[in-house]
């Protein structure tokens, strides 16, 4: 049954130099991280074709974690469970809430945080949390006749309206993220239904904020929707960067129907279930931040 299907050719370089080369050699080889986005797609392995494969899990520079006074940076084969365990005191907690979210623990010792941000096409849990942090990712690429640019480009702008890896021309390779240290004391992670099982059901959303006695300001939202919708509204994010606490009804309401109207004229294939879901994780946003204002 498997006679004409090949071996993946597997490569392992141990610094950024080797792959380089390796890329020059091979440049449409597979970059490997953690496995388990590749290893669940239909027909990824046995492969009818050769297929070559380069596993980064080899290369120290992108498995270190280091701290500055006004930042962290994470090396791309970090995985969420070494996250969880080394941020638990100096990440913030929008971010430590979305690697909570992700599978078993078994599932995140192997889900690292650049295999994650560089699926071509599915948006999940991490590039939604680090989009409303104003994280940066190094980014590498590579071209066929050798050269290499380097520069560091907001996680949000890796992808277009709909979720999907823009094309940077080249092989690209994130190597580390960057989180600054200075953010939103007001931070909710929400997630409805498995968005790797259920992804025409899941809805994942990000939100953070400066919250003051009496306003809200740099106010930052994300909401995903697997693989057909990465939604972040600046219109949304300006009528609420400023706004007076309370909310009072109206401008809840207000607010939220503007934010459904975005969201039905930029997704003509959200579905009426995540819609639903995406605008009452909002609402309930909006309403909890009244509570803690009536409470104090």
């Amino acid at each position: 049954m498997y006679e004409d299907l090949r071996s993946a050719t597997v490569h392992a370089p141990s610094t950024i130099t080797e792959y380089a080369s390796i890329v020059s050699r091979f440049p449409d080889a597979q970059n490997w991280a953690g496995g388990t986005y590749l290893m669940s797609r239909p027909g990824f392995y046995p492969n009818e074709g050769s297929l070559d494969i380069i596993d980064l899990s080899g290369i120290s520079e992108l498995q270190k974690i280091t701290r500055t006074d006004r930042f962290v940076e994470i090396g791309a084969m970090v995985n969420a469970a070494q996250m969880l365990d080394a941020g638990r005191l100096i990440l913030p907690a929008v971010l430590l809430d979305a690697l909570k979210s992700i599978g078993s623990s078994i599932v995140r010792r192997q889900v690292t945080i650049g295999g994650s941000l560089c699926i071509p096409d599915v948006r999940l849990s991490l590039s939604t949390a680090l989009s409303v942090l104003d994280s940066l990712a190094e980014v590498k690429v590579y071209q066929k006749d050798g050269k290499c640019t380097t520069r560091w480009i907001p996680v949000y702008r890796l992808y277009d309206k709909e979720g999907k890896l823009l094309n940077f021309e080249g092989k690209m390779l994130i190597t580390r993220i960057r989180i600054g240290l200075e953010y939103g004391n007001f931070q909710r992670f929400m997630q409805a239904s498995d968005p790797v099982r259920n992804m025409e059901e899941a809805v994942i959303l990000a939100f953070q904020a400066d919250r003051t006695p009496n306003a809200l300001g740099k106010v930052r939202l994300c909401i995903t929707c697997p693989h057909k919708v990465f939604f972040i509204s600046k219109e949304i994010i300006s009528q609420l960067s400023g706004i007076t606490l309370p909310i009072v009804p109206k401008m809840v309401r207000y607010i939220t129907s503007n934010l459904r109207s975005e969201l039905k004229k930029s997704y003509t294939n959200i579905s009426d279930l995540q819609l639903e879901r995406a605008l009452r994780m909002f609402e309930s946003i909006l309403h909890e931040l009244d509570t803690i204002y009536l409470q104090s």
